[in-house]
């Protein structure tokens, strides 16, 4: 007998023919188990294409990305181990009120997740990072999401470990409690994700393509840390510390804590909230919670200047930095206003972002200035403003130019170094249908800017409220929409004039490509299986040959 035949007693034999014919059956045989190799992965490639292009529900880890692949066979159960709310088929629709008129700035939003804080933009992957953090200790709730860019199409999420130690002010075990984010920065020079992780005073870096956790930093790390910020000429990471006068440094190259640099004398002197930073020069640019006074760093030295801002400003919590002229941009939110200074202190505008907003009792209150970015590429500058539900645009002077319906308590805006400024808001959908928050993207529509003329430098801002302050908590609030001393371009609620053409010049339609393309990839690997099948059914015919020439 055949020594292959011996080992392998499952292929037939055939007494009756030669060795060399036996030989040619054998060889058949072999091309029969290829195919059936060939057709099995043509099957399984089209099932991973799809499930990677169009994923549905998923099932996760609390210490591993969650991947598409296993989003196809999720169940109920599944669902409860993944306490994120990331919804991977949200859809997107144009921001309300932004027309796409020439010189105007329009958008795109997407309702995501609910509890969103920060974004960060990163150009070598073309992503979108969102840090998802929902209610008030214990946090049981949170995500790292990784979105497409230009689409604000799902891509990926993480959901943060379990703090196994968490415990609350009276020193009682939290149960479920996890190392929720909330602040976030890229660094595209190590492929890693930074996170603040404020209800345990530290940060963990995640990996910026499969958002597994790399650094998990021990508690008390960084005292309530706030904001962080990269600095990739220098290797070094920037953490406020919002209950302290510090700012936390750390290596990005070892992922190792450095010296902090102290600013003003103590938190009451000044307690660093929001970060700005010009790389070129090491400039390093933040404002105070708890003194009117915004404070400039060189990086290489640690010397420290103040500058100090209008009397009566109160609870400043976002700054941008325009290297170009050096100006300052501080938003406040307890008088709502935005801040132009020199770096000397010179002030060059002070605006209010919005008027005749109305508390229960029928008192005048503040719009609440939450954050700010600034788009030099534009020449504009984007505030946040919680207590009012709007965005509000201006010019390089602080002249407000347009005013955009920002959905409920609108959280952190951002540009991105290309031309366009991301935002998020704190307050779920516009109808109420779901505790999702939106993400948002804003682009200028050619044509008269109505900024000032263009600048070529950029300044990256961060900025989210303090998830232990009072402004945190995204629960309705009774605050009534007045009139605004700007010029108003929003409906609240109601459907975006000329929205589609919004869709289409805000880069909402490679959604649709994207779903082609996976179309399309799963239809080619179904062809492969097609093909294996028919080597399958050929091999089993030739099988059936009992003789030789």
């Amino acid at each position: 007998m055949d020594r292959y035949q011996q080992s392998s007693p499952s292929v037939p034999t055939f007494p009756s023919v030669s060795r060399s014919c036996r030989r040619l059956s054998l060889t058949r045989v072999g091309a029969f188990a290829s195919a059936v190799v060939l057709s099995l992965i043509g099957v399984v490639g089209s099932a991973a294409y799809a499930a990677d292009e169009t994923p549905g529900p998923v099932a996760s880890s609390t210490t591993t990305a969650v991947n598409e692949a296993s989003s196809m066979s999720a169940t109920a159960a599944d669902a409860q181990t993944d306490p994120s709310g990331v919804d991977q088929n949200a859809a997107v629709a144009p921001v309300p009120g932004t027309t796409g008129e020439p010189g105007s700035v329009m958008g795109i939003e997407s309702s995501v997740a609910p509890g969103l804080y920060q974004t960060t933009y990163s150009p070598s992957r073309n992503s979108l990072y969102v840090t998802s953090a929902v209610g008030r200790p214990p946090v049981t709730q949170s995500s790292l999401i990784k979105l497409d860019a230009d689409t604000l199409a799902y891509q990926k999420h993480v959901v943060p470990d379990v703090d196994p130690i968490a415990t609350g002010r009276d020193g009682k075990p939290l149960e479920g409690a996890r190392y929720a984010v909330y602040g976030v920065a890229v660094d595209d020079e190590h492929g890693t994700v930074w996170v603040t992780n404020t209800r345990q005073s530290t940060v963990a870096v995640y990996d910026a393509d499969t958002l597994t956790l790399i650094k998990q930093f021990d508690k008390n790390t960084v005292v309530h840390s706030r904001d962080v910020i990269i600095d990739a000429v220098r290797d070094r990471a920037y953490v406020s510390s919002a209950r302290s006068n510090r700012i936390a440094v750390f290596d990005t190259s070892t992922n190792t804590p450095l010296s902090d640099i102290a600013v003003g004398r103590d938190a009451d002197d000044f307690s660093p909230m929001s970060l700005a930073l010009d790389e070129v020069s090491g400039t390093l640019v933040t404002v105070s919670a708890s003194s009117a006074k915004a404070a400039i760093i060189d990086v290489a030295s640690g010397s420290v200047a103040e500058a100090a801002l209008p009397d009566g400003v109160s609870r400043a919590s976002g700054v941008a930095y325009d290297p170009a002229t050096g100006r300052i941009y501080v938003a406040s939110q307890g008088t709502g206003d935005l801040v132009v200074v020199e770096k000397d202190g010179t002030v060059v505008n002070q605006v209010v972002t919005a008027t005749g907003l109305k508390d229960a009792d029928g008192k005048d209150i503040s719009s609440g200035a939450l954050n700010v970015a600034l788009d030099p590429a534009n020449s504009l500058v984007y505030v946040t403003n919680r207590n009012a539900g709007t965005i509000t645009v201006h010019d390089l002077d602080g002249t407000i130019r347009q005013t955009i319906d920002a959905g409920r308590n609108p959280n952190h805006v951002q540009y991105d170094g290309r031309g366009h400024v991301y935002a998020v808001n704190k307050g779920g959908s516009r109808d109420g249908s779901t505790k999702n928050d939106y993400v948002q993207r804003f682009s200028l529509v050619a044509g008269a800017s109505p900024g000032a003329a263009p600048d070529s430098s950029s300044a990256p801002t961060s900025g989210f409220t303090d998830p232990g302050g009072a402004a945190a908590d995204p629960t309705s609030s009774s605050l009534s929409n007045g009139s605004s001393s700007a010029p108003v371009a929003v409906t609240f609620g109601a459907a975006a004039p000329g929205g589609a053409t919004v869709a289409a010049a805000a880069n909402s339609v490679p959604e649709v490509d994207q779903r082609g393309s996976s179309l399309a990839r799963t239809g080619t690997s179904i062809g492969v299986g097609v093909v294996a099948a028919g080597l399958l059914l050929g091999g089993a015919l030739l099988m059936r040959v009992r003789h030789c020439a």
